[in-house]
């Protein structure tokens, strides 16, 4: 432990240095501005937080650390770096939670999805999954490849899901694309869940397929029966 501690002292002299592990994200291609900085500053507050158990350990050992400017000063820059970018991490997950928080009662109409964000529209989607006992996964982003969500089946199953918010209608070369997805991600089943409307052709080439298509009218049809079934089992 000694040994441990004493390579600590030495480590936290370098703090500084990590603001560096943020700033790759900035220069990314995909993403906008602000998606990146939340990014970049939740690298940095994670290994900052790795940086605060060094220095505590530290103390607890009663060892001083090595420091290359004035003590005071150091630690007030430290702590203003962990302040700041912790409490954007904090700020940014509360703000996921309120808009991820989709009531099924909240979505009884083609409206109610079209007015969610497309955060909030995969969010409630993910919630229709997880009530019929299968385990989801929220992937969607610049590198999900055509998924939004990757599910689990009460069977065991893996399954790709693609959700579309929006008012128009989905073609057959997104439903090729999608098949094409889910032999590519291994998986057994794919659906397509969108608040529009599915073409003739889309749902012909489909059909037979381990294809699963849901227009606005379909969705919105089984959001109200899981909701029928989360009130019979809480009576």
């Amino acid at each position: 432990m000694k040994a441990l501690t004493a390579i600590f002292s030495i480590l936290y002299a370098f703090w500084p240095l990590l603001i560096l592990s943020g700033m790759r994200v900035l220069f990314l291609k995909k993403g906008s501005l602000k998606d990146k900085m939340l990014l970049a500053a939740r690298r940095v507050f994670l290994v900052w937080f790795i940086w605060a158990i060094f220095l505590g350990l530290i103390y607890w050992q009663g060892r001083q650390p090595i420091l290359f400017w004035d003590g005071l000063l150091n630690y007030l820059s430290f702590s203003l770096l962990g302040m700041i970018t912790g409490g954007i991490t904090l700020g940014d997950l509360i703000y996921r939670y309120h808009q991820n928080r989709i009531r099924l009662k909240d979505a009884q109409t083609i409206e109610d999805l079209l007015a969610m964000t497309p955060d909030q529209f995969e969010a409630l989607v993910a919630r229709l999954f997880t009530v019929y006992g299968h385990d989801v996964e929220e992937v969607g982003g610049s590198s999900d490849h055509g998924v939004d969500l990757l599910v689990i089946s009460d069977r065991g199953e893996k399954w790709v899901v693609q959700c579309k918010r929006y008012s128009g209608s989905v073609g057959e070369p997104v439903v090729r694309d999608l098949f094409g997805t889910m032999l590519h991600e291994g998986a057994q089943r794919a659906y397509l869940i969108t608040t529009g409307g599915i073409t003739r052709q889309a749902a012909a080439w489909a059909e037979g397929k381990p294809i699963v298509l849901y227009d606005g009218e379909g969705l919105v049809t089984l959001i109200r029966r899981t909701k029928q079934k989360i009130q019979k089992f809480s009576n």
